[in-house]
């Protein structure tokens, strides 16, 4: 490409709208892909200060098809690449395209080639099958033109991560409905068969011993069906609603109540720091629910971390707008009190995370997997929300958020 196929703007266009930030969300990632040092200067002079959707556009410049991909396989997530056609090879920008579609198979990246060379626009059937959102000539792209083609772009990629996320999501609660039917079954099964064992075990238990040997046999039949009681009652916690135990609740009362119950349960070497926030609201949910949700939690975080670990479990009142609910799927805008528990602990691998809140599912050699299926079912019956962050090697944080009751009637029908 000469060096005198650049993008010109005119002055009266450098001055671009942006919209205001409310809170400081990840900046949209940009890659240009151009062999021409002016078109960088030019394309971060348009938009170095712009936001769309409350979030800055962040400019990344690779001088070649090759230099890009290297970019792309870094942890950047790009949102939107402005790709030069005519590079090292006269076909290097579509061959850049074909390898995010095909071999890097990103189907979300918003992808624009322009060219300095005019009449020479790629065939429809490419366009098309690699879903390039538009095709540009550089003398076409005036800022005010440049700003419409990024904030259009950026529209659509977010449009689409939504819409993947909500179909995900949706997979997620028919998964989840799916176990809790047939969990139901399995408790109304295993009661019956628990019922038969159990009531033989207490004739047994009442009749002489022949020898040790055999009460010990007893005893260990008698314990094996009691922790299988206790499984199916903690199955039927998941699948059962207990909307008439509901009550109005401070749930600081009840984390100070627990602590003596939480001592005896984890290992007391690790600092447990409580952080319970002034002036607390209050929420309408099942009580116990709540210790056994917060018990599981502490549990799980105990396990997790190593020498040196520590625990923290924190409340306060907090409000969850539009945004917040923009870009957490399921979320309701309202006010809520959060309850955190986090660790410094191994963290929770990506491919876990994804099946973590499933009944059964456990990565420890023992336990039920019904600790975490506990913990979301008595979100979901409080009409709550909760969310999951962790890194590996950092630790892990569960964020409760439990809506607020401001009226002793507000949830007199539940």
């Amino acid at each position: 490409m000469s060096n005198n196929e650049f993008l010109s703007f005119s002055d009266e266009e450098r001055h671009l709208p942006s919209s205001s930030q409310n809170e400081k969300l990840a900046n949209w990632n940009l890659l240009v892909v151009d062999d021409d040092k002016a078109v960088h200067e030019v394309t971060q002079l348009v938009l170095k200060n712009v936001t769309v959707l409350n979030r800055e556009v962040e400019i990344h410049a690779a001088y070649s098809a090759k230099q890009a991909k290297e970019m792309m396989l870094s942890n950047i997530t790009f949102a939107f690449a402005l790709i030069d056609v005519v590079m090292e090879t006269d076909t290097a920008g579509l061959s850049l395209v074909k390898w995010i579609r095909d071999i890097r198979q990103d189907s979300n990246i918003r992808l624009v080639l322009r060219t300095g060379q005019p009449g020479e626009a790629p065939e429809k059937e490419i366009i098309s099958r690699y879903d390039i959102h538009d095709y540009k000539e550089k003398n076409e792209l005036t800022a005010k033109k440049l700003y419409t083609l990024c904030y259009s772009c950026l529209r659509t990629y977010n449009d689409i991560i939504k819409a993947k996320e909500m179909k995900e999501m949706l997979r997620h609660n028919e998964r989840m409905d799916a176990i809790g039917q047939l969990s139901s079954g399995i408790v109304h099964d295993f009661n019956n068969i628990l019922g038969i064992i159990l009531g033989n075990v207490e004739l047994l238990l009442q009749a002489p011993f022949q020898n040790e040997k055999q009460k010990n046999k007893i005893n260990a039949i008698n314990n094996a069906a009691l922790m299988g009681k206790n499984i199916v009652n903690k199955l039927h916690s998941f699948t059962t609603n207990k909307h008439e135990q509901k009550e109005r609740v401070n749930i600081n009362e009840l984390i100070t109540q627990m602590d003596a119950v939480i001592a005896q349960s984890t290992d007391r070497d690790f600092p447990l720091d409580y952080q319970l926030g002034n002036n607390i609201w209050l929420t309408y949910i099942v009580a116990s629910d709540f210790e056994s949700a917060l018990f599981n939690l502490v549990i799980n975080a105990n396990d997790a971390i190593l020498d040196n670990g520590k625990v923290v479990i924190e409340t306060s009142n907090c409000v969850l707008d539009d945004r917040f609910c923009q870009l957490n799927s399921g979320a309701t805008a309202g006010e809520y009190i959060l309850l955190t528990v986090s660790d410094n602990g191994e963290g929770i691998p990506e491919e876990v995370i994804q099946h973590i809140f499933e009944p059964f599912f456990t990565t420890k050699t023992s336990g039920t997997g019904l600790g975490l299926a506990l913990v979301f079912g008595f979100v979901k019956r409080s009409l709550g929300y909760i969310t999951l962050d962790s890194e590996l090697g950092t630790g892990t944080t569960f964020n409760i958020y439990l809506p607020r009751v401001k009226k002793p009637n507000d949830y007199k029908d539940l």
